[in-house]
């Protein structure tokens, strides 16, 4: 019985077991499914890329099928090289003792390579003997090794690269500063280096004799390139000496900006005078006297004619520049001397250009004048205009006029020429005339300082075409606009005016600055002419008087007689009445003070002159 109950228990307890494993099955199928589920792309993936890798292996598989007959051949060849090296005891020996032999020779090899960074130290610190040597002993290294030593290339190449910038650094030196003894050097240096380029070339070509002489001729061009740089070099002083007064003060800025201008130019020419004699003189001395026996004489004597020529040109273009700037006749003057001396020294050297100054300076002088008269021609056109516009006619009569003396035509005291007339006092009486005859004696002014011969004529023509015929059409203009009815103001004295001016002008104004014209131009006898006519105008001779009758001389002596005896009898009363006056304790009365007078009409001395 109690075997039966364990047996049912046992039994029952197994059911148990089952269902519970059952559950726990259940439970991790559905657990797996749920992973399965959540990590479906991991799966997905990983097949891809399995899938992937299969391809890539089948690929591989493929070129190593395809690289085993190449690996065969290739094997093949590799142990018939090793078969055919001498691996031997005695190559391995030889191959020692060749090295051994090279490392005993260590220290030429590195001086050898070390060629190149001497020569670029010797170009820095100016040793030209030392670096030349070098540039030689590459030429000396390449006749050695003619089997083309790869390394012997190399440094003879970097020496020749040295050589070029040896070359570039003795053509800049000549464009500084250089002594004669300097620039001998300099020219020595650089033909010892065309030389060495000769010597190079000797193996290779025959015409030597023509290579030579190109190089001599591209070595003249060199040297007059870069001459030239250093002739347009600014000087020191120009840059730093005349700085200062432009802006010392705001008042004389204009003034100061002019002196710098002439300054400049002043210091432009010396420049160019000096350092082009110089270059010339250098050129002569290194080139010509080393040629005075070969035919290539004649082709540096050209170069240099070229040269200089080609120099002069571009002075004449700066000088033409600056003259400009100028506005009075004193800085030309200083400004023709310069060039003038300029070209005599350059005459020394056959390159005279005296020629050429003239055209530059005339016409310069020309506008310096004729600068002059228009401003002097604007002026009156000014004061015609506001006077019409105001319809006053004050500014253009003054009651300051006064009359001139016969006596004074002459001139005052210190006149330095007897032909010389002096301006008429008439003008006084219209001062826009008075300024316009300063304006012209102005600009005649400065003809005194700088007179050439060649504006003769010009100077004549600007001032009958354009001054004397400006003023006229001015006057005439100014006639026709008062002449115009409806005129405001004081219209019957501007027309009155109007009148006037063209009669003083015409009659007076236009002899007497054509005489001031060619009194200015050294032409006396010309002036004289024009003044005379003018003293005409002004002074006429009195008429001749009819010879007198008989009548006419009886009461010309019974009037005389009469006039002494009065003239007696005056000379006593005017003896008794001061007496009768200062014993009476009188004064004398304006009336016998002004008996003759000339008090009320006095004659002013003290007239500023500067108005005519």
């Amino acid at each position: 019985m109690a075997d039966m109950l364990f047996m049912r228990s046992s039994a029952g307890s197994d059911i148990n077991e089952r269902a519970a494993a059952k559950a726990a099955l259940e439970a991790a199928e559905e657990q797996l499914q749920s992973l399965c589920a959540s990590h479906a792309g991991t799966f997905v993936a990983v097949e891809r890329r399995g899938r992937a890798l299969e391809m890539a292996l089948g690929e591989l598989l493929e070129k190593v099928q395809a690289v085993e007959s190449q690996v065969a051949s290739t094997q093949e060849a590799l142990q018939q090289e090793e078969d055919g090296n001498d691996n031997t005891l005695a190559a391995l020996s030889e191959k020692h003792r060749v090295r051994r032999r090279t490392l005993l020779q260590h220290s030429s090899l590195l001086e050898l390579l070390e060629l190149p960074s001497l020569m670029d130290a010797c170009v820095r610190s100016n040793l030209y003997e030392e670096a030349l040597s070098i540039a030689a002993f590459a030429n000396t290294l390449e006749r050695r090794h003619t089997e083309k030593n790869q390394v012997v290339m190399k440094v003879i190449a970097q020496v020749r690269s040295r050589q070029s910038d040896l070359r570039r650094y003795l053509l800049h030196s000549l464009k500084n500063q250089v002594t004669m003894p300097e620039c001998l050097e300099i020219v020595t240096a650089l033909r010892r280096l065309n030389s060495i380029d000769l010597e190079r070339l000797q193996s290779e070509r025959s015409d030597l004799e023509r290579v030579h002489a190109a190089m001599e001729l591209s070595l003249q061009v060199d040297f007059l390139e870069s001459r030239d740089a250093w002739l347009d070099q600014p000087a020191n002083i120009t840059s730093a000496g005349f700085l200062s007064p432009i802006g010392s003060s705001s008042g004389g800025n204009n003034s100061a900006a002019k002196l710098h201008s002439t300054e400049l130019l002043l210091d432009t020419i010396e420049r160019y005078r000096t350092r082009m004699f110089e270059i010339a003189t250098q050129f002569n001395a290194i080139f010509r006297a080393q040629q005075a026996t070969s035919s290539n004489n004649h082709v540096s004597v050209s170069l240099l004619s070229m040269w200089t020529a080609r120099r002069i040109h571009s002075f004449l273009k700066i000088l033409s520049v600056e003259l400009r700037v100028m506005e009075n006749s004193a800085s030309l003057r200083d400004a023709l001397d310069a060039s003038a001396f300029f070209s005599q020294s350059m005459g020394r050297l056959g390159s005279d250009f005296t020629s050429q100054l003239p055209p530059l300076f005339e016409e310069k002088l020309v506008a310096i004048v004729l600068g002059h008269w228009n401003e002097g021609t604007s002026q009156l056109v000014e004061t015609l205009k506001i006077s019409r516009e105001v319809g006053v006619v004050a500014p253009l009569v003054s009651t300051a006029a006064i009359e001139q003396e016969p006596g004074n035509l002459e001139g005052s005291e210190g006149a330095t020429s007897s032909v010389m007339m002096p301006p008429p006092r008439q003008l006084m009486a219209l001062p826009p005339l008075g300024r316009v005859v300063n304006a012209c004696l102005v600009g005649l002014n400065e003809l005194r300082r700088c007179l050439l011969p060649g504006v003769f004529p010009k100077i004549r023509m600007a001032l009958e075409k354009e001054f004397l015929l400006e003023i006229k059409n001015t006057l005439h203009a100014h006639e026709r606009a008062v002449m115009t009815p409806g005129l405001r103001g004081e219209a019957v004295q501007l027309r009155e005016v109007a009148k006037q001016m063209k009669d003083v002008t015409k009659t007076i104004i236009f002899p007497y600055l054509r005489g001031a014209l060619e009194l200015s131009l050294g032409n006396d006898a010309g002036a004289k002419e024009h003044f005379d006519k003018l003293r005409m105008v002004l002074y006429p001779p009195a008429p001749a008087s009819p010879p007198p009758s008989v009548n006419d001389e009886k009461a010309t002596t019974e009037k005389s007689a009469t006039s002494e005896s009065s003239h007696f009898t005056e000379n006593i009363e005017e003896v008794a009445a001061p007496v009768a006056t200062q014993s009476a304790g009188g004064d004398l009365t304006n009336e016998e003070t002004n008996e003759g007078g000339w008090a009320d009409e006095g004659f002013d001395d003290d007239i500023d002159v500067e108005q005519v």
